[in-house]
């Protein structure tokens, strides 16, 4: 359970011991362009959870001796992330495709995190968490009716407001192809492969779910896992696809391997890309893929909570209200010859970025070889707007 904030009527810990009485579980989570939070408890506490949950959102105490130990905890992360070095290209990776400068890519530091106050909460509170801008679902054994006047009268006087989203600038499709490197010490590499992927209304998503499954998002099945992986053992872990996102996702693959092994696996990965791409996946692959993500659907709207989770994921993103009714359907008609067309349309072996993260110098060969280019070197101990930006 995360710890509550406290509300303008109750300390932080008082706060804490009511939800631990009731056995209660809150959530406040943020993400990329979204907040979400959660409330959860057994029947006869639920109404109580629920102020305090609705008082959290409306009033947030925002107390200064729990902003100083998120702070120092948040800090700690930033200050440990270069150890690992799938954190490291996971972190680096989006900064060369969308740029340094650009919000999808933006990298908090210890001395940005340092300077924000008290002030700066409350006045992004009073800017966007207002009911017109939300969206709420409730899932649970209840009575219709009375959960309708629960929620009015909790809610009651949470005033609407004008929102203003911040600007965002579009992604642009200008970033600069080649191989980056990271160096570390370590005993294994951690290579991320890959570019701009497409947008979340993308015409083809759907043909593009089949095809990141066959790539390398269905686990054993995957062409990835199998060749990569499991035959010629180059890897640890490899995976990826096309991602979807608000503006532009991230077509990005992840692999995990040997240092002795780095070069061979990012040759095999491009070449696997280019097979894809050139000749698409068989009927067989299509066949399965599309029973093994029809049947994954299933189990993930199964039951009223998780149902509820994805229907307000849809809703919030502004899908077709129909989106969800006809998700098997539209997976079901997916053809052969669409996702291929969507591999040759979101798949650019040719013009990818290549960040390494490892020992150069264990390499079994030079990057070089590749015939991409010399390898540009990356520092990490600049701040994030000295790093490459896309040109």
């Amino acid at each position: 359970m995360m710890r509550a904030g406290g509300t303008g009527e109750s300390t932080p810990d008082e706060t804490d011991q009511a939800l631990e009485f009731m056995a209660a579980q809150v959530t406040i989570f943020a993400g990329d362009d979204m907040l979400g939070g959660s409330v959860s408890a057994v029947k006869d506490k639920f109404p109580e959870a629920l102020r305090i949950f609705a008082s959290m959102l409306r009033a947030p105490r925002f107390d200064p001796s729990r902003l100083e130990v998120e702070r120092a905890r948040v800090q700690e992360e930033i200050r440990r992330r270069w150890d690992d070095p799938g954190e490291i290209a996971d972190l680096n990776f989006p900064r060369l495709v969308y740029g340094a400068a650009s919000p999808w890519a933006r990298l908090s530091s210890a001395e940005s995190v340092g300077r924000i106050r008290r002030d700066d909460l409350a006045e992004f509170h009073r800017r966007y968490i207002h009911p017109n801008n939300a969206v709420m679902g409730i899932a649970g054994d209840f009575d219709g009716k009375a959960m309708k006047k629960l929620l009015e009268e909790t809610f009651r006087g949470w005033t609407q407001a004008k929102v203003t989203p911040p600007p965002i600038p579009k992604v642009k499709d200008d970033f600069q192809a080649g191989v980056y490197v990271v160096a570390r010490p370590f005993s294994q590499s951690h290579v991320e492969i890959g570019h701009l992927g497409a947008g979340r209304f993308d015409p083809d998503k759907f043909a593009i779910k089949i095809l990141n499954f066959i790539l390398g998002e269905g686990g054993f099945t995957s062409r990835l896992v199998k060749e990569v992986r499991s035959t010629r053992g180059l890897a640890y872990s490899v995976r990826g696809g096309v991602g979807l996102g608000t503006d532009r996702g991230l077509f990005e693959i992840s692999c995990s391997t040997k240092t002795a092994s780095t070069v061979e696996a990012i040759d095999l990965i491009r070449r696997i890309l280019r097979q894809m791409r050139e000749e698409g996946p068989t009927e067989q692959e299509v066949k399965e893929a599309k029973e093994a993500s029809i049947n994954s659907f299933v189990f993930s709207v199964d039951g009223t909570v998780n149902f509820m989770g994805s229907f307000l994921y849809y809703d919030f993103y502004n899908y077709p209200p129909d989106f969800l009714r006809t998700y098997r359907d539209n997976l079901a008609r997916v053809t052969r010859e669409q996702v291929l067309q969507a591999a040759r349309k979101r798949l650019d072996p040719d013009r990818m970025v290549i960040l390494v993260v490892g020992n150069a110098t264990s390499f079994d060969r030079p990057l070089q070889s590749l015939g991409l280019g010399e390898p540009r070197p990356l520092t990490l101990d600049q701040e994030p707007a000295a790093l490459p930006a896309a040109r």
